[in-house]
């Protein structure tokens, strides 16, 4: 049977802490509590791309505790976003992040006495997940993660995940539930859990397990940039020791009101990268960068009287007097709303049912906001999209061409219509309304693609 590791995420109940009704707060460690059977949990925390925080809109979580629930035993985050838990129960424990715009809680299951598990952990909210784990010190070391890197960017047998070099040999075993699988079965972006043993950042497998071949789940990079080289075309940077890569595709926007562009990305500057597992790097389809230089960074300083993240459930009105409901709450719209896209303007007709979208506004008396900004930050698979910008790395032949609008890959087929123009009159750089289909890959299959 697959082993599946205990990260369910879980809803803190505030009220609950703080001796409201109608809650349950997060149960306490199921095993021994005792020091001389303790283990070390340490770890860093990332703001989820797209989340917004008491930081701001997309920015990296600062001022974070770390408590073991049902015990006094916590850490804040250092500036470093890193921390460390000491004499961590054995058993199930639960790790509740709160400050910093979080208030949520991850399970960690199977602790064992005398185990070190570093951890890497987003947050959003209410909402965390576990990017990885590395467990060692107790019997067997474990690993838990994606698939970063195989050859022939590394050696052969040999493959990076969690931030590790994992070392395999004709002994390992590589299994897929109940089905043997080798290692040509590895895919840049697959969550594998792999044990063995580890001896500094080297990990040496003796059995590796393929938890989950989805390898299209996005990848979300937090912190500063070092090193950025190239131009907009091609240009690559660092985040700590990840590689991110990008291109014209890549998208850019900020909390500023100036649109951001590939020139915005400079050394020390702060940024939110969401893209795809490649070969050794991160290529990024969107990057959030979070000072732009315009008003500190802060979006005016007139953002924050009301601002919600979270999915677009309903809809009603007629524009561009609408009435949204976005993550529970409701949401009214008017002639002076504006919308974007990846820091493009776009028109009321752009929201769908399903998008996540971030809006700001004014909180008014019965909880309701009337929104001054709303960002649509993605849609979903399946659903009706909509964007209008300039066409980027054109290529196919018409009807089946491909080209990108602010980082979204746009294709066309024979049942595509052309408006106010043909397929061959489209060039780069010239300006487009599309609407067509999200697939479940982040690509749009095009119904109409309007000149401008």
């Amino acid at each position: 049977m697959r082993r599946v590791l205990g990260f369910t995420l879980v809803m803190a109940v505030l009220a609950a802490a703080c001796g409201g009704k109608g809650g349950s707060s997060p149960t306490a460690p199921t095993g021994n509590g005792s020091s001389s059977a303790s283990a070390v949990i340490t770890g860093s925390v990332q703001g989820t791309a797209g989340a917004f925080t008491a930081a701001g809109f997309g920015a990296a979580i600062t001022g974070v505790t770390v408590t073991i629930v049902g015990t006094n035993i916590s850490a804040t985050v250092d500036a470093a976003g890193r921390f460390t838990l000491t004499n961590v129960p054995t058993g199930t424990v639960q790790l509740q992040l709160t400050g910093g715009g979080a208030n949520a809680t991850v399970t960690i299951s199977t602790v064992e006495a005398s185990q070190t598990i570093d951890v890497v952990l987003t947050v959003a909210g209410t909402s965390a997940s576990l990017e990885s784990e590395v467990r060692s010190g107790a019997g067997e070391a474990q690993l838990e993660g994606r698939v970063e890197s195989l050859p022939p960017t590394m050696p052969a047998l040999t493959f990076k995940s969690a931030g590790r070099t994992v070392k395999t040999d004709s002994s390992t075993r590589f299994v897929d539930g109940s089905q043997t699988r080798s290692f040509a079965d590895l895919q840049i972006g697959m969550r594998i859990h792999a044990k063995g043993t580890l001896a500094g950042d080297s990990f040496t497998a003796t059995v590796v397990e393929m938890q989950n071949s989805n390898v299209t789940v996005p990848v979300e990079v937090n912190g500063v940039i070092d090193s950025v080289t190239g131009t907009a075309s091609a240009f690559q940077f660092k985040i700590g020791s990840r590689l991110i890569k990008g291109d014209n595709l890549t998208g850019f926007f900020g909390d500023g009101d100036k649109p951001d562009t590939f020139s915005n990305l400079k050394d020390g500057v702060r940024v939110e990268v969401k893209g795809q597992q490649r070969d050794g790097f991160v290529y990024a389809t969107r990057i959030h960068i979070n000072d732009n230089g315009d008003d500190n960074g802060d979006d005016g300083g007139q953002d924050d009287s009301a601002s919600i993240h979270g999915t677009l459930t309903a809809m009603s009105g007629s524009k561009p007097a609408l009435t949204l409901t976005v993550g529970g709450t409701t949401v009214r719209t008017s002639s002076s709303t504006e919308v974007k896209r990846r820091g493009d303007v776009q028109s009321l007709d752009t929201l769908k049912v399903g998008q996540s979208l971030h809006v700001v506004g004014d909180r008014q008396s019965d909880g309701s906001i009337n929104a001054r900004k709303i960002e649509i930050d993605d849609d979903a698979p399946g659903g009706e999209f909509e964007i209008e910008g300039s066409m980027g790395g054109l290529q196919g032949t018409c009807p089946s061409i491909r080209f990108g609008v602010n980082g979204f890959s746009i294709s066309t087929s024979a049942s595509t219509t052309f408006e106010d123009g043909t397929c061959s009159s489209l060039k780069n750089g010239a300006k487009v309304n599309v609407k067509g289909t999200r697939n479940a890959d982040g690509t749009v299959a095009a119904t109409r693609v309007k000149a401008k």
